[in-house]
């Protein structure tokens, strides 16, 4: 009973703040156009239905792409520096630094350089989703008990089979763990992106809705991408357990 009781008290607590804001709104008369009541929101989403879905799956195109390309992209470069540490030395600096510019102020110049089509704004993603997953990666390929390391190779193991064999499974569930922070990263890149230089997406759809003074649509827009970047998180979590069912397990015994 506890354990049904967890799970359900995120979403008993959601619901609760949905009523709160409901009636918080009707009891002040709150108008529409400072802060629209949750079901003023549903009623827009419904209005427009056919324009909210062929944004959110152009948004939805750009976060995949964007996080799969950071995903494979930080895998490898984290597998390439673990294993030297003059490289590491070299490019880690180089990442660090990059982190420290706004990702705002990097889209304008991109967009520059590879015109305003999509391009760019799957740079975007890609630069924000990059980081967790080189540092997590390169974290769990080189946190590995050296005394199996030392094993492994006196019993002949070439430097690729301890890769494979040893170094990798270690990482999995360091890898899935910056691929969770990737994911909402993913989300946040693409908004960043649209507004920049976009015709479509839930980003772009904030931005001119938020200029034309739509609040009910600015509201309708953030609500789809909050659940967009919440159902992507579910799913990464979900491949994890499946995936990696050891890294459950281990978790659960208190290991």
């Amino acid at each position: 009973m506890p354990k049904i009781l967890d799970r359900l008290l995120p979403g008993i607590f959601f619901i609760g703040l949905l009523v709160v804001w409901q009636v918080a709104c009707d009891l002040f008369e709150v108008q529409a156009f400072l802060l629209p009541t949750p079901l003023d929101i549903v009623e827009k989403i419904v209005e427009v239905r056919d324009r909210m879905v062929l944004h959110t799956l152009a948004t939805l195109r750009e976060i995949v792409l964007g996080f799969a390309a950071a995903t494979v992209g930080g895998i490898f470069l984290a597998s390439v520096t673990a294993h030297s540490r003059a490289i590491s030395r070299t490019v880690f600096p180089m990442l660090v630094m990059s982190q420290t510019i706004p990702t705002i102020a990097i889209a304008p110049i991109l967009v520059i350089w590879f015109g305003p089509g999509e391009a760019a704004r799957l740079i975007v993603v890609f630069m924000i989703a990059f980081f967790p997953i080189v540092v997590n990666t390169t974290a769990g390929l080189l946190r590995v008990n050296e005394e199996l390391i030392e094993l492994v190779r006196g019993l002949n193991a070439s430097r690729w089979k301890i890769f494979v064999k040893i170094r990798m499974p270690n990482a999995l569930p360091h890898i899935f763990t910056g691929m969770r922070i990737s994911i909402a990263l993913s989300v946040i890149g693409a908004v960043v992106g649209e507004f920049v230089a976009a015709t479509e997406g839930l980003g772009y759809l904030i931005f001119s809705a938020n200029t034309n003074l739509d609040t009910k649509l600015v509201f309708a827009a953030v609500v789809l991408l909050a659940a967009t970047g919440i159902v992507l998180f579910q799913i990464v979590r979900l491949a994890q357990r499946i995936l990696v069912p050891w890294a459950q397990d281990s978790r659960a015994t208190g290991a």
